[in-house]
């Protein structure tokens, strides 16, 4: 099913992990480029597969189903996301300003195409439908990012830094609301509106709000 060619650059022969390894990574790359540009619903593995270079069953033979690799593929746009969080946070103090840091890193990507961010809202839109197969996956995703930012809203509150009656996890779902409800709405309309302002002032809003 995988290409035969099994050396690596350097010219050494690949293991099996590493060759599977790079054939997920493809299959991924290829499933969250369909979905940026069509949507969940429609795609199918083999078109997967297809996209990815590889066999039309490779898609299948690594992930079982669609809700395996929407799982899969979940993990890992979360992966490509904190991965921009993780090369910042030595930037940031604990607390208040890990929150503003990772509200910078949401809206202050330099993206022309935004298909991490197209991706997982088309997905969060399929999920919400009615007997939708994929709102679980999607509510597990969801509640890891809610939960590294309501982690950063107690830390601020032992710091002193933020208010002690904000509520943790209750303010996270907010501001990630606010996050990707205004990602949606300048995928919509991107000339009609300025992303640096609304980045700005989400920050002071941030600040109005939770301060101490």
């Amino acid at each position: 099913m995988e290409p035969a060619d099994k050396t690596g650059q350097n010219g050494s022969r690949r293991t099996q992990a590493e060759r599977r390894g790079e054939a997920e990574q493809r299959l991924l790359l290829a499933a969250r480029q369909i979905v940026a540009r069509k949507g969940w619903v429609g795609m199918t593995l083999s078109e997967v597969g297809e996209e990815a270079g590889y066999s039309r069953g490779l898609a299948t033979h690594h992930f079982g189903s669609k809700a395996g690799l929407l799982r899969a593929l979940a993990a890992y746009v979360n992966s490509n996301f904190m991965r921009l969080v993780q090369v910042e946070a030595p930037k940031w103090r604990p607390g208040l300003d890990a929150l503003k840091g990772f509200i910078s890193v949401y809206l202050g990507r330099n993206d022309s195409d935004w298909v991490n961010s197209r991706a997982l809202l088309s997905l969060m839109a399929e999920a919400v439908t009615q007997d939708s197969e994929t709102a679980q996956i999607l509510a597990q995703y969801n509640r890891t990012v809610q939960q590294h930012l309501a982690d950063c809203i107690g830390v601020g509150i032992a710091n002193g830094e933020i208010r002690a009656d904000v509520q943790p996890l209750a303010s996270a779902v907010l501001i990630l609301g606010t996050l990707r409800g205004s990602m949606l709405q300048y995928l919509l309309d991107p000339g009609g509106i300025d992303m640096a302002a609304l980045h700005r002032q989400l920050l002071d809003l941030i600040d109005a709000a939770l301060a101490a």
